[in-house]
């Protein structure tokens, strides 16, 4: 019994431990969205961060762009998934196929993939992009002619 007590002791504060460090659920209605600027896209992308994973800096991000607004070819090294919620975006891949997405669609795009984005509705394009790796972006686009 001796023996026991100092196990069930540990036990129990190992899982209070667990507990502690455990995500919290986060519920966000449309309306509380803190939407930003981008910093790491061309001006007039907006962003919420979703969420990002603490070990391997995969995230999930809401992206909003206005209407018009566009991504030159481009590639990222972890995977990236789109799946849209508003209006329309054009993804052409590797400067061949075009498809354009609507509420409800998605594109999976494996890392390394060179693809280009155009928001084609009247209001503009809000979707989900979720990366299973860090988010990275490499410019595709030709070096200029001397």
């Amino acid at each position: 019994m001796k023996r026991a007590l100092p196990i069930a002791v540990v036990a129990v504060l190992a899982s209070w431990a667990l507990a502690q460090t455990a995500a919290a659920p986060v519920v966000r209605s449309a309306s509380a969205i803190d939407w930003k600027a981008s910093g790491s896209l061309p001006p007039g992308a907006e962003y919420h961060l979703v969420y990002e994973d603490p070990k391997t800096h995969a995230v999930q991000t809401l992206v909003r762009f206005p209407r018009g607004y566009g991504l030159t070819p481009h590639s990222h090294t972890a995977d990236e998934t789109i799946v849209m919620l508003k209006g329309k975006l054009v993804i052409e891949i590797a400067g061949k196929e075009s498809e354009t997405l609507a509420a409800g669609g998605y594109a999976m795009i494996p890392g390394g993939t060179v693809f280009s984005l155009k928001a084609a509705g009247f209001g503009g394009a809000e979707f989900l992009a979720a990366f299973n790796g860090p988010f990275d972006m490499k410019d595709a686009a030709p070096a200029p002619k001397p």
